[in-house]
């Protein structure tokens, strides 16, 4: 019994001697700590914002809205710099900045912002800082299924992290605008991590998070590679944004189509061009009717995608999206039975520029009040006003605009004038139940823009009326000018309406 004591002994204290290694127990003790010292690293890269917000009312527009706060994240780009989205900073009116370690907060300012990608630039400001953060580096590679972390902070300055799994890489529309990125989508994701939390794998930020999907519990990211290009196009100083699309295109199955189109049997690729536009990328090169067969070299499948070397297969959209505008594109397409080959200019589409507009942030809608005729310029917003489902609400007249011709201004029609409702005044009796009717001539004058209402009311004419002439017949609007002077100031009075007409040169 005793020399087995003896031999347990012996083997229980070599055992010792050689898990106590110096060399491992040091390896082990940094695998230990490499989490905590990358989080203390990375705090002092990211930041909380805290934003005042106020926009105004579509429906009264020359009304602002309630003053609300809301929160997001951002990271460090540069040491006074800030990434974050555009919706976290949108309608702002004042931004400021929560760093840890340090109790003040810290204003900030936009410096470039981008509806389309949603990505925001924020300048700090210097003389409230102790010292610079520390930049970020973000990381291009794209490692499916690998373990993803969040990493937020809060408006008291601490750290908070998620985990979820990197799952897919795929193009979607913009949550804010109409453009098509690629997204990163990580599954899993806690619910909190959207609003810009910044999410790294393997220690590398890859990108920041764009939208969440609380139901499924995934989160989507603007991934490194946009955020990229959108930081190198930012430091040029004249930013110039994304490229936007001047077409729509769709899936090419149907064996009759292929015929009718003559293509060969054995020509199975290229995706259908629907629709060209007057804006965007492709919008002169392009036809109806055309087939893309590929873009830059990558052969597009019937359903629009490619296989690219990093993400798999996605939509053609990011082949369009990852140039600079102004670049020049090879398409190759299907043309009149056979193959054409031409460059595309990449052009980017202000929503200004649309007929209808798409967004409006940060301005006050257009309009202009008179004898109580409340006249608007359509856009989506403006849309809008009709609540959830308001695409199935709208008056199918004004969804035809917005629908089938927002990308297609012409010379003879840039954008639509609305009768949106009327104000109950003495001078416009009998017309009070109006509204929401296209305007097509006042004092018979073409709208072909809503610029062109201020100069057509004031038109000189023999007349002692105002006429408003509108679209599918509806009858016009006749307003007595003698009495119009003292009926605007009595409805700018009874209606509190300090502006009567905001028209944005």
């Amino acid at each position: 019994m005793k020399s087995n004591y003896r031999l347990l002994f012996i083997v229980a204290f070599f055992g010792v001697m050689i898990l106590s290694d110096p060399s491992e127990a040091v390896a082990a003790g940094k695998a230990k700590n490499s989490k905590p010292d990358f989080e203390d690293r990375i705090k002092k890269s990211i930041v909380h914002l805290t934003v005042t917000a106020n926009s105004y009312e579509n429906l009264q527009p020359w009304k602002r809205s309630t003053v609300r706060k809301k929160s997001g994240y951002g990271c460090a780009v540069a040491p006074y710099q800030i990434l974050t989205t555009a919706w976290n900073v949108s309608n702002a009116t004042f931004i400021k900045v929560k760093i840890a370690g340090q109790n003040e907060f810290v204003p900030a300012t936009v410096k470039v912002i981008d509806y389309e990608s949603n990505l925001c630039l924020l300048d700090l400001d210097r003389d409230s800082m102790s010292e610079g953060l520390t930049p970020l580096t973000f990381s291009e590679d794209f490692d499916e299924d690998e373990k993803a972390a969040s990493y937020r902070l809060t408006s008291g300055g601490h750290l908070k992290t998620g985990r979820g799994i990197l799952d897919r890489a795929e193009v979607n529309i913009s949550t804010m605008s109409f453009g098509y990125f690629l997204d990163y989508v990580v599954v899993n994701a806690p619910s909190s991590s959207g609003r810009a939390s910044l999410y790294c794998v393997n220690e590398k930020p890859v990108g920041i998070a764009n939208w969440a999907e609380i139901d499924n519990k995934e989160t989507g990211l603007i991934p490194g590679i946009v955020i990229n290009k959108f930081l190198k196009d930012a430091a040029k100083g004249e930013y110039k944004g994304f490229p936007s699309f001047g077409f729509s295109a769709k899936k090419l199955i149907d064996p009759a189509t292929r015929k009718f189109l003559k293509m060969p049997d054995d020509l199975k690729d290229g995706v259908y061009v629907s629709k060209v536009f007057s804006l965007g990328t492709g919008s002169k090169e392009l036809r109806e009717g055309d087939c893309i067969l590929s873009i830059d070299g990558n052969t597009l499948d019937p359903y629009g995608k490619f296989s690219d070397p990093v993400f798999e297969k996605i939509l053609y959209h990011h082949l369009i999206s990852g140039h600079t505008v102004g670049d020049k594109i090879k398409f190759v397409v299907w043309r009149d039975g056979k193959k054409v080959k031409f460059d595309v200019k990449a052009k980017t589409v202000n929503a200004a520029d649309m007929l209808v507009d798409y967004h409006e942030y940060g301005l006050q809608p257009e309009y202009i009040i008179t004898a109580g005729f409340v006249i608007q310029k359509l856009t989506r917003p403006y849309l809008k006003i009709w609540g959830d489902g308001w695409s199935g609400k709208v008056p199918p007249h004004l969804y035809h605009y917005y629908r089938d011709t927002a990308f297609n201004p012409t010379k003879d029609r840039q954008d639509i004038a609305v009768l949106s409702y009327v104000l109950p005044a003495d001078i416009n009796q009998g017309y009070h139940s109006l509204g929401r009717l296209v305007i097509s001539k006042i004092n018979g004058k073409v709208i072909k823009s809503f610029k062109d209402v201020p100069a057509a009311l004031k038109a000189a004419t023999m007349s002692r009326f105002n006429t408003i002439e509108f679209e599918h017949d509806y009858p016009t609007v006749v307003i007595e000018r003698a009495k119009l002077e003292e009926a605007n100031a009595f409805i700018a009075k009874t209606y509190r309406i300090q502006k009567l007409k905001n028209i944005r040169q």
